[in-house]
């Protein structure tokens, strides 16, 4: 049997499977096995992780870091208003 384990931390975030008595960290798409916790809103896409990290001095009023004071929210939050009121 197998588990998984998710931690969100204010600034970062990973994700690890426990299997066989042995706990695997799970690299993210560029190797990393813990990805900021950031993101970036664009007029045609939204990114997550180190490019939004890296592209935050560009875009900086649509950038959210801190992602986990906002989780939980209603459904009628907009990030793009939290952007505005903080």
């Amino acid at each position: 049997m197998a588990a998984i384990g998710v931690h969100l931390g204010c600034t970062s975030a990973c994700v690890a499977v426990y299997k066989d008595g042995r706990a695997d960290v799970v690299a993210n798409d560029a190797g990393d096995r813990v990805t900021p916790a950031v993101v970036a809103y664009s007029e045609n896409e939204e990114v997550v992780g180190l490019a939004a990290k890296q592209s935050r001095i560009r875009n900086i009023s649509n950038t959210v870091v801190k992602v986990k004071q906002i989780l939980g929210r209603s459904q009628k939050f907009s990030p793009r208003t939290w952007l505005l009121s903080n």
